[in-house]
């Protein structure tokens, strides 16, 4: 069961709606804004942490867990101890070789089931295999 550990939030600008998509992982655009991370091997766009709530529209306050323990939405299954990222969706995958990592799960994760990561903001990449 996911528990909401609390930890520091920030609070940005939207990109658009992201209305459903609480507990997906983030990164900002080219404007500044928050909007869904697609791409985990994309060294320009770091992963910024966990959207807490559902704007509706662009330049609504998006707010975004950014370390301390976050509820995430898995896109498969993976295990407690496992360093994760993004999927292409924002959901949470497994790191491999040169993806960005999110943090480390302390709850299995499955298929659009909410489970618990420990945010390890500034972890850089997964070591190569």
């Amino acid at each position: 069961m996911a528990n909401n550990i609390d930890g520091p939030e920030i609070t940005l600008k939207a990109s658009g709606t992201l209305a459903g998509k609480q507990f997906y992982i983030v990164t900002l655009d080219t404007n500044g804004r928050v909007k869904l991370a697609d791409d985990p091997d994309d060294p320009v766009e770091a992963m910024l942490g966990v959207l807490q709530n559902e704007p509706t529209a662009i330049d609504q306050a998006a707010v975004v867990r950014v370390a301390g323990v976050a509820k995430v939405i898995g896109g498969a299954t993976i295990e407690e101890g496992i360093w994760v990222t993004c999927d292409g969706s924002g959901q949470l995958a497994a790191a491999v070789a040169n993806d960005n990592v999110l943090g480390i799960t302390i709850e299995a994760a499955a298929n659009g089931k909410i489970s618990q990561v420990l945010l390890k903001q500034g972890a850089g990449y997964v070591a190569p295999a």
